[in-house]
């Protein structure tokens, strides 16, 4: 033990690690006493046996102090026995230092004796490296989404996450997957850290529908922002704006409207994205416009979501173009001859590829697709082929809460008969009417029936649904109107309807459940209905007026708007009929509405089928760059790596991982993180405990986690791994080496300074370098040792070299210095590299959007500015990447 004690050094205990930096409060000629802030306790030892060692830092340690300000040591002082650390201006004296463990201290650590095994210095290295390649793959922010690889969805979430300033009409048909669109979209940009602020505004059904799809599909948790919130926050934080203390939310447009103080509360909050969903609900005159119009003007990115744009006519679809870009959009006089002009563009564009020719030039100058994308069922392949069965039945309309003697539900249970084995998707209006079904169904078969509605928690619904999805689990799952939301069951080809909804995009909501891409089976659609009821009336008028049962129609919120009140009406003059009565004068309302129905409904087709729409369809979709994103994706997902590797961190800390082969072969992992003794240990969302790295499987079984290099939970606990200082520094042995001495293997890591990293990363991803050095600190190239030498290493003392004072004190720091002079070179190579790289992709993209921008007003000038900015900015940010040390590995090489 040192003679050179002073109050305030920093000490560590080398039994008990995990008690922080200790601080040296007390000394005398016989004992030493420790105070650990971290740990709030103390200890006092043996100055002859004392298992403590004086914690001094190296040049290239990254430090803390007790105010959590970082910084990485450039040079130390000793003044008076205590240790200052100097970074530039900086300074830090050690008696400030965090009392946690600092976790950049490689080279400490190694000179303390705290080294660790060289299977953890490994699984560092994989993982530094794995970071790296995972920042720079165009695949980043793609493959988290528990989804199929639908290309047009993919070239659509490619094309405006790339943007600068993301704001677009997503407009596919329904069934198309704007939703999907969407959460690809938000799940790129926050995992790219290119936005983190968004604000998502629905129609009130349709909050827990976006809450589930991006839990489920995106491991996105957006909070629901609701009256019950902002009471919760204005308790917790009475002086704050609620909406600062989410990032993400979900709101309805009741919640929006109901409140003034609510609307200016969430202008003020500021927000990287504001999505809309059903925004062809939201005229022009309203106060929701008005509120987005204010919240939109300090807003980067915004995305309005719409299956029929015009369907409320010219001068709402303007009005929501306007919103988008109104400086493109100021005049709806010069935005209505645009529309003509388009036509003849059209014409000219079918002429070209009638010829075999490329009409790209002409899209580029004059299409619309900029802001605009619109896919259509016909240009998309994959949809399956629809059939209705109408089943007229007699008898009395049941009560909702005892439908034991209701003709549909004996009509419901003759189909499982006649079907058997084949699954069938039942969806009724309400969780009471789905409740009574599976009761009164018991009173005329014996089938296992799984019911899924809002009443039950999220881990409920997920068991329900994987019995359901489960070849030899229940034949019937019952929904609930708000229950089958988010959910695809493309396993399934027979819907049973039990009741109908009113308003027809309901409707083609629930259809939307099975009609799908990807339906590998004709669609059956079974509709009883009780003759002479409000039944009857709802099932002639969506069967013969729309036609909705046999195939997706376009424009049914303008259909809904015009004849809403003519079929309630016909509903309650059929109700007050006496059972089993026919009218005359409601079969005659009835002929004269189903023939208005499908007079409107094919004027809309024709409106809709106008020439600008080959011009949005064309640049809404490109094939080619579509494929080339998914087949990055694929390939990525085709290798082992993240599997392999997740095996091994997860094997560090104890958890248990069993395969289970399920699914068409397919992998499921297994982990147990309750036996866990670190609580501190990420653990996935929801307490799952059943995960997957296959995507048919997890898209399969809503009940898995999907595991890509996008999940939190992966990059949760690499970060961990990484923080907590595992691997940091190594000591072993290796012999075979053909050569005698000691090797010090280093990996260095360059830091981009702090500030906004999007797309900065990209270009100079956090790759390790990695030097290795000899005693004399002559560089060690790979072919200067064995072939994976790396698997040849042993275990060797951690303290073999500490009673070696030349070692300690020259030999080991002279290699460092070696080490790290070689780092610098490299370091500045990829400092070159990464801005080469950089100026070549967005100089390209630059000159593009300033050459599109000359002859196609709907591109943004200002795009191609921000553009530049950008690469000024990633510049100046690689420039100033700071070189730290970030592990080290000390070898004993025998020949």
């Amino acid at each position: 033990m040192t003679n050179s004690l002073c109050k305030g050094q920093r000490w560590v205990s080398e039994t008990e690690p995990e008690l922080g930096l200790g601080i040296l409060s007390s000394f005398d000629p016989r004992t030493i006493t420790l105070h650990f802030p971290g740990s709030d306790c103390a200890r006092t030892y043996s100055r002859a046996a004392a298992p403590i060692k004086r914690m001094r830092f190296q040049p290239g340690d990254r430090i803390s102090a007790e105010d959590g300000i970082q910084m990485t040591v450039e040079k130390v002082e000793d003044n008076g026995g205590i240790l200052t650390y100097f970074q530039g201006e900086k300074q830090l004296f050690e008696s400030d230092l965090s009392s946690v463990l600092a976790v950049d201290m490689p080279f400490s650590k190694l000179l303390s004796g705290l080294a660790g095994t060289s299977a953890k210095f490994d699984l560092r290295y994989r993982i530094r490296s794995a970071q790296g390649a995972y920042q720079q793959s165009p695949a980043r922010g793609f493959l988290g989404g528990q989804v199929d690889l639908i290309p047009h969805q993919f070239y659509i979430a490619g094309e405006v996450s790339g943007r600068y300033f993301p704001r677009v009409l997503l407009s596919d048909e329904t069934g198309l997957g704007k939703t999907i669109e969407a959460g690809l979209i938000i799940h790129r940009l926050l995992v790219t850290s290119q936005m983190s602020r968004v604000l998502i505004i629905v129609p009130e059904a349709l909050v827990h529908q976006w809450f589930i799809e991006l839990y489920r599909k995106f491991s996105l948790i957006f909070r629901i922002f609701d009256d019950d919130y902002v009471k919760e926050a204005a308790s917790a934080e009475p002086d704050m704006n609620p909406f600062l203390l989410d990032q993400q939310g979900i709101c309805s447009e009741s919640f929006i409207n109901a409140s003034d103080p609510v609307k200016k509360l969430l202008i003020n909050a500021g927000w990287d994205m504001v999505v809309m969903d059903e925004a062809h609900h939201m005229a022009q005159d309203s106060s929701l416009y008005q509120f987005l119009t204010d919240l939109d003007a300090e807003t980067r990115g915004l995305m309005l979501l719409t299956a029929t744009p015009e369907q409320m006519g010219v001068e709402t679809h303007f009005a929501q173009l306007r919103l988008l870009d109104p400086h493109r959009y100021h005049d709806f006089s010069v935005f209505v001859k645009e529309l003509d002009g388009y036509k003849a563009v059209a014409e000219e564009v079918r002429e070209k590829l009638d010829r075999g020719e490329s009409a790209q030039s002409l899209l580029d100058a004059f299409g619309p697709g900029r802001v605009i994308f619109r896919n259509r069922r016909r240009s998309i392949k994959g949809f399956p082929e629809r059939e209705v069965s109408l089943i007229p039945l007699e008898g009395a309309v049941s009560l909702e809460d005892d439908l034991t003697g209701d003709p549909k539900v004996a009509c419901l249970a003759q189909l499982c008969l006649s079907l058997k084995p084949e699954k069938i998707l039942v969806i009724c209006r309400s969780r009471q009417t789905a409740k009574a079904l599976v009761q009164g169904l018991k009173a005329h078969i014996s089938v296992d029936a799984a019911r899924f509605d809002e009443s039950m928690d999220l881990l409920t619904r997920d068991r329900q649904a994987a019995w359901f999805a489960d070849p030899e689990g229940a034949r019937l799952l019952v929904c609930s109107e708000i229950g089958s939301e988010g959910r695809n069951f493309q396993f399934v080809h027979h819907l049973f309807l039990y009741d109908l909804p009113v308003n027809p995009e309901l409707l083609e909501q629930r259809i939307g459940r099975v009609d799908r891409i990807g339906q590998k089976e004709k669609i059956v659609i079974h509709v009883p209905y009780i003759r002479n009821t409000s039944h009857e009336i709802l099932a002639l008028w969506y069967d013969q007026g729309i036609g909705l049962f046999k195939e997706n129609v376009n424009g049914l919120h303008a259909v809904y708007t015009q004849f809403k009140p003519r079929v309630v009406q016909l509903m309650e003059q059929a109700d007050k009929q006496p059972n089993g009565s026919t009218d005359s004068e409601i079969q005659q309302k009835m002929a004269g509405l189903i023939g208005d129905t499908a007079a409107f409904v094919a004027q809309i087709s024709q409106t809709l089928n106008q020439g600008r729409h080959i011009l949005l369809e064309l640049n809404s979709f490109k094939p080619e760059s579509a494929h080339a994103l998914i087949q990055i994706i694929q390939q990525t997902e085709k290798s082992q790596d993240l599997h392999n590797l997740m095996t091994d961190l997860l094997d560090v800390y104890g958890i248990e991982t069993d395969h289970i082969t399920e699914v068409e072969g397919n992998s499921v992992v297994s982990f147990i993180p309750d036996r866990m003794t670190d609580e501190n240990f990420p653990t996935l969302s929801g307490g799952g405990k059943f995960v997957t790295f296959d995507r048919a499987t997890a898209i399969a079984r809503d009940d898995l986690d999907f595991l890509t290099w996008d999940h939190p939970f992966v990059r949760q606990v690499m970060e961990y791994f990484i923080t907590q200082g595992e691997g940091q520094a190594a000591v072993a042995g290796l012999s075979g080496a053909g050569r005698q001495g000691l090797l010090l293997e280093s990996l260095f890591l360059l830091d981009l300074p702090e500030g906004d990293l999007s797309l900065a990363d990209r270009f100079f991803p956090a790759r390790p370098i990695r030097v290795v050095v000899d005693h004399s600190g002559k560089p060690i190239e790979e072919w200067d040792l064995p072939a994976n030498w790396e698997s040849s290493l042993v275990p060797d003392d951690p303290g073999w070299f500490l009673g070696l004072p030349q070692v300690v004190q020259d030999v080991l720091p002279n290699m460092l210095d070696k080490s790290q002079d070689l780092a610098r070179k490299t370091a500045q190579t990829h400092r070159l590299g990464g801005i080469a790289e950089m100026e070549t992709v967005l100089t390209r993209e630059t000159d593009r959007l300033v050459t599109l921008a000359k002859i196609n007003p709907g591109i943004s000038v200002e795009e191609a500015k921000n553009m530049v900015k950008a690469q000024a900015r990633i510049k100046s940010l690689i420039l100033d990447a700071r070189l730290r040390l970030d592990g080290v590995r000390l070898i004993r090489a025998f020949e």
